[in-house]
């Protein structure tokens, strides 16, 4: 038997039919509105769209710009109020040439097609009006209004101060006591805040007339000065004392206060600089500079004698010293610092000397300075006796200026002839470089590498006395040196001395087996020096002539070294000097007398 369908009931059909008609339309309709909605909002602001307190709804973004525009010409042709609770001010913002930044309307307009339409109402779009951004000189008048407005307003802050008063109590008797002068703010115009006040009245139309201020502390508050003084009071009882050795330095609380630095917020903290010019004070007193001992090679006991012996040295430490003070002021801790002292050592102590390997004459050099001055033999014993008992450890280089030091008559040189920018003239240290040269030649015979060596602008005539040319060395302090490196396994000791007009220099070491190859120096290309030059001199007496330059061929001067050890080379070189022609010159008097 078949299975009949089960029917529906015959009212929910009809109740179906009834209201799928009016459903469908609805939906339909508001299909259609919404459709429409975006068709006529589509080229404008959604509803409830505010730039400040103007509407701009359902505007083209050409109104919206035209009607905030107007409002905005309006609000920036007036002028603002101001007040404090001592006076008032006006703000003429029509000479501020403001100017509206549309970036925020057309971002605003373009996200108008983006998001739901619930999220695009009531949307304020936050304009900015520029009152200095496009240029410094359109808000010249404003920046000089508030400078005036502020010449008036702004009062600097003042800094609290402790005060050591020393006057006598009203009996007569001494009564030092510290006192504190407090701190007071500061006050000054908020130019910031000004100007964001204009830009939101120039937005919204309404401001709050109080005039923006902003108060400055002090860097030296009364609190930090009150923390000083409770410390400084312990010290009227018991001044910190430095002490080294016998000696004592007292630092009192009227010398602590000139100390202190008081811009360290609550940290009591002493003045680094101030109180390292008062430590150093201290340091004068108690530094001494090291002695290195200056020493003598005996070739008959071979023996290293001291003519000078080593002495150490001893420096105060000021930066423990300075931490050492603070940390006694803020603490209860006894008021006495030793102070601390390093001992300096000298490179080489007068007992070590002969274990250095100073045992025989490694190179040696000479030179001859037959007429001289006076003052030249001067100047080239007395650089002779600074390079004389010398030490060079190995590996280090020796250097000429550095050992020698200033050549000025405040370090004991005279004067006497020396090239000084192109000409022969007299200066501090004429001569020096007779020792320079014959330490060039003591390096060369030695094997050893030399560093630095300038050959001198033209030929002397000092330094061919039975020796041919290039076999110089010219020094000047600081720029022009002559070095040369200890690189053997043991110290080297310089001797340097005089015999009547012959100056010898002789370095001392442990051998290694080097041998060393000089080559006579070969002239070339030599030119006659130009004619004699004379000079009127208005110093020197009439008819008086003086020959401060003297003629020189010019030429061109190499020789070869080779210094080898055990068929090994280990200095190939060849040195090269260039000499300009050099003309005689005569000061030729002229005064009358």
């Amino acid at each position: 038997m078949a299975k009949q369908k089960k029917k529906s009931p015959p009212n929910l059909i009809r109740l179906v039919k009834q209201n799928l008609l009016p459903i469908g339309l609805s939906i339909l309709l508001v299909i259609l509105t919404v459709i429409t909605y975006q068709i006529v909002i589509a080229d404008k602001y959604s509803p409830l769209t505010f730039v400040g307190d103007t509407n701009i709804s359902f505007l083209t973004q050409g109104q919206a710009i035209r009607k905030v525009e107007s409002r905005f010409q309006k609000r920036a042709e007036q002028k603002l109020s101001f007040s404090t609770d001592q006076d008032s001010f006006t703000i003429d913002i029509a000479t501020s040439s403001a100017a509206l930044d549309y970036s925020a309307l057309t971002s605003a307009f373009k996200e108008n097609r983006q998001g739901s339409l619930i999220s695009r109402l009531g949307r304020q779009i936050q304009t900015i009006f520029l009152l200095s951004k496009i240029s410094p000189k359109i808000n010249l008048s404003l920046d000089k209004q508030l400078d005036n407005i502020a010449s008036l307003i702004d009062k600097p802050p003042q800094n609290a101060q402790l005060i050591f008063d020393e006057t006598p109590s009203p009996e007569g008797t001494p009564s030092a006591h510290i006192q504190i002068k407090e701190g007071i703010d500061g006050l000054a115009l908020d130019k910031n805040a000004v100007e964001k006040v204009i830009s939101d009245f120039l937005l919204t139309g309404q401001y709050n007339s109080e005039l923006p201020l902003k108060t400055i502390p002090p860097v030296i508050t009364t609190n930090q000065v009150v923390r000083a003084k409770q410390a400084l009071e312990g010290t009227m009882q018991e001044p910190i004392k430095l002490t080294f050795g016998t000696n004592t330095w007292v630092l009192d609380t009227k010398q602590l206060l000139t100390l202190l630095d008081l811009t360290k917020g609550d940290s009591l903290l002493l003045d680094k600089d101030q109180t390292s010019v008062y430590l150093k004070k201290i340091a004068a007193e108690i530094d001494q500079n090291v002695q290195e001992g200056l020493f003598e090679f005996n070739p008959a006991t071979k023996r290293v004698t001291a003519f000078k012996p080593s002495q150490e040295g001893r420096k105060l430490d000021i930066d423990k010293t300075f931490k050492l003070l603070s940390e006694t002021l803020t603490s209860d801790s006894p008021k006495t610092i030793i102070l601390p002292v390093a001992t300096v050592k000298p490179k080489i102590a007068t007992s070590d000397v002969n274990s250095l390997g100073i045992k025989e004459l490694l190179g040696r050099g000479i030179s001859n300075f037959a007429g001289s001055i006076e003052n030249r033999i001067y100047n080239i014993g007395l650089t002779a006796s600074k390079i004389n008992g010398v030490l060079v450890p190995p590996g280090e280089i020796f250097s000429f200026n550095q050992t020698v030091g200033d050549i000025t008559a405040q370090t004991g040189f005279k004067q006497a002839y020396v090239i000084k920018e192109g000409r022969t003239v007299l200066d501090d240290g004429g001569g020096v470089c007779q020792d320079s040269t014959t330490l060039f030649r003591a390096v060369l015979n030695a094997g050893l590498p030399v560093v630095k060596r300038t050959a001198h602008a033209y030929r002397v005539g000092y330094y061919e006395q039975g020796f041919p040319p290039g076999l110089d060395a010219t020094v000047f302090y600081p720029s022009v040196d002559f070095q040369f490196k200890n690189d053997t396994s043991a110290h080297i000791l310089i001797q340097a001395y005089t015999y009547g007009t012959t100056l010898y220099i002789d370095l001392y070491g442990t051998p290694d087996g080097r041998v060393v190859s000089l080559t006579q120096p070969v002239v070339t290309n030599q030119t006659p020096p130009p004619p004699e030059l004379r000079q009127d001199d208005p110093t020197l007496p009439k008819g008086t002539v003086k020959q401060v330059d003297w003629a020189a061929w010019g030429a061109n001067v190499s020789f070869k070294r080779i210094v080898t050890r055990n068929g090994q080379t280990l200095i190939d070189e060849t040195w090269k000097s260039f000499y300009k022609p050099w003309q005689a010159v005569f000061l030729v008097g002229t005064k009358e007398n």
